[in-house]
């Protein structure tokens, strides 16, 4: 009997990393010779890595912190999204040899946006809150839809300007801008579309998991406001939008549909994303349960 197909994510440290659980089920679901596992890859490395996934049969990895930028230069081609955001988080091995790398974060955080609230950038004044992986890609995901115009907010300003410069290299007919958290209130005003993709919120340290990125008297009462935290599904910030009258998009639905794109690039099979959200919040529940 043959082995299963290998699949695979490298990150560091990996002991925390739930995409086995999503790409496992999917295979469980469909009956498919796939499997799946977490592999801790320090950045020394990562190349070497890389290139033994491809020699060992591998059909795809996907890459996460702190690699999706230093894995770029592997490829021997990018994707317009990898390319346009300078990170990588998916890889397709193909039959040629070829390595290429995607990234599904921006189209993934877009797809469950429009499933859940039927709504899109296009035309609409949004606000990104941190500066980092995240934020990078939804950042140019939201350029590059027509959002009329971008606000991006960090604690540290610089940081937040250095990535409005970046989104507006790589989309050029996109205006927005960078500040720090001084002026959040007038960002924030008449915002339509509101993403946190800094920590703020997550479980595992209880003044972290208390806090919300942006107070909740400044979230406008008919704007989306969206979380890339997904433990706990329901944060701090997206319960301050629902007494705010706002809608609310999960980090776990983001978390599923990026995976999803990547699946459906290595299997050319949807996944079912219902079931694969079934098992999620089960095992969020659980070690929210065990360890909470």
């Amino acid at each position: 009997m043959p082995n299963p197909i290998p699949l695979g994510v490298f990150g560091f440290p990996a002991g925390h990393i739930l995409s086995p659980v999503l790409h496992n089920k999917a295979a469980e679901e469909l009956g498919l010779d796939y499997h799946y596992l977490a592999y801790e890859v320090r950045p020394d490395n990562l190349e070497e890595a890389v290139r033994g996934a491809k020699v060992m049969g591998f059909r795809g990895l996907t890459i996460t912190i702190p690699h999706k930028v230093a894995v770029a230069k592997f490829m021997d081609e990018l994707s317009e999204d990898a390319r346009l955001m300078g990170a990588v988080n998916t890889i397709v091995f193909e039959e040629n040899g070829n390595l290429i790398g995607h990234n599904t974060d921006g189209i993934g955080w877009l797809q469950f946006l429009r499933e859940t609230t039927g709504e899109h950038p296009r035309g609409k004044k949004c606000l990104v809150l941190g500066a980092g992986g995240a934020a990078r890609a939804v950042a140019v995901k939201i350029a590059q839809c027509g959002a009329t115009h971008l606000a991006i907010r960090n604690r540290t300003s610089a940081k937040a300007l250095e990535l409005a410069h970046f989104v507006e290299k790589s989309v050029p007919s996109a205006k927005v801008e960078g500040g720090g958290l001084d002026d959040l209130y007038s960002a924030a005003d008449g915002c339509e579309i509101i993403v946190n993709t800094t920590s703020l919120g997550m479980w595992g340290d209880a003044e972290r998991m208390a806090t919300t990125p942006i107070p909740e008297d400044f979230i406008p009462n008919d704007c989306i406001c969206s979380d890339a935290v997904y433990i706990p599904p329901d944060t701090e910030f997206l319960k301050a939008a629902i007494r705010s009258g706002a809608k609310v998009v999960r980090g776990t639905g983001w978390l599923v549909y990026q995976a999803a794109a990547a699946w459906k690039m290595w299997t050319g099979v949807d996944m079912p994303t219902d079931k694969v959200m079934e098992v999620l919040h089960e095992t969020l529940e659980l070690r929210l349960g065990t360890e909470g």
